[in-house]
């Protein structure tokens, strides 16, 4: 399947996703409009500068870069690294001026009447701006998790396509030691990570009640676990020794077990990937180089040239320390 129309439109959307920026994604879209605009008389001038080439000739990218830029800029409400307050926060400040002058940081509980219980309709709430000390914490999580939520079915939708190539091609072997390692290794290890990050959402966060009872807190924000302390404890088949008291280390039963069978899992797929389609083809070397003088033979009692046999698969004059580097590459540019 050819995968330059999914990647005219991804490409430019995971840029955004990193750049998120209202005011520079707007900078780049104007100047891929304007190279668009004005394609034939530019175009006409026959610039020779390398440089301008490849922008001009990128032109189109360029405007979906700034587009998508704008739009994961208003995600983030990051205009120029600042915020625009157009709905109206959904926190309200219920503080006296004097707790104000007399204390430097306060918090607002989420709780409590300090929230409307309403989200801010589109994107982040300018109130983070004013957070001194969790807001690049808050910010830099929310981005990580959304990338690598992305990142992920990214990842997953590219290797489902490969799957149509192997159906075309009629390249069986393919399909059971490249697709399916390869979706087995992205599910057990990515796509549960992102599983976990649901899991956190939806598990943890503000509770009524008293904060001294062991069951809210265990379903507080205070007890919820690191995805990422999770996800490499995980790989090193370590608990968590730095969990808080009175808390869970797990975000439900079976965590640990069925972890370790994930990892056990994606080892296995390793050498699937790496060595299970090398492997099949020094096989199909071996058999064809035994039939190979029979086929010569007969070949040759027809009266044609033994030299003039063509071998039937590409791979047959290959040598297998290329096949091995094919291999390794191509693992290492699908995961």
């Amino acid at each position: 399947m050819f995968l330059a129309p999914y990647t005219i439109i991804t490409f430019p959307f995971l840029f955004a996703v990193m750049f998120g920026d209202l005011g520079h994604g707007a900078i780049m879209a104007a100047f891929g409009f304007w190279m668009c605009y004005k394609e034939k008389p530019l175009q006409a001038k026959k610039i020779d500068s390398e440089i301008w080439n490849i922008f001009f000739g990128g032109r189109y990218i360029i405007l979906l870069m700034g587009l998508f830029s704008m739009y994961t800029g208003l995600i983030y409400n990051d205009i120029f690294s600042k915020s625009l307050n157009i709905f109206g926060s959904s926190w309200r400040n219920n503080y006296k001026n004097d707790t104000l002058v007399t204390n430097k940081l306060l918090q607002l509980n989420p709780d409590s009447e300090d929230y409307i219980q309403t989200p801010y309709p589109f994107g982040i709430d300018p109130v983070w701006q004013l957070a001194e000390s969790n807001k690049i914490i808050f910010m830099n999580a929310y981005k990580m998790k959304i990338s690598i939520i992305i990142g992920v079915f990214h990842m997953l939708f590219g290797v489902c396509m490969s799957l149509w190539n192997h159906i075309y091609f009629k390249r069986r072997i393919s399909i059971y030691v490249e697709f399916i390692p390869q979706i087995v290794f992205l599910m057990v290890l990515f796509f549960y990570m992102v599983l976990l990050m649901f899991i956190k959402w939806t598990t943890y966060g503000p509770t009524p009640g008293h904060f001294g009872d062991p069951s809210v807190i265990k379903t507080s924000g205070y007890c919820a676990p690191s995805v990422l302390i999770t996800f490499i404890n995980m790989m090193l088949f370590k608990r968590d020794e730095n969990a808080r008291p009175q808390c869970d280390e797990v975000m439900f039963a079976g965590q640990i077990g069925l972890q370790k069978f994930f990892v056990v899992v994606a080892l296995l797929c390793v050498p699937v990937m790496l060595f299970g389609k090398p492997y099949f083809i020094m096989q199909e070397q071996k058999k064809r180089a035994q039939s190979q003088p029979l086929q010569n033979t007969e070949t040759a009692e027809n009266g044609a040239a033994a030299g003039a046999v063509q071998p039937a698969n590409p791979h047959d004059n290959e040598e297998i320390s290329e096949v091995f580097i094919h291999q390794v590459a191509n693992e290492q540019t699908a995961t």
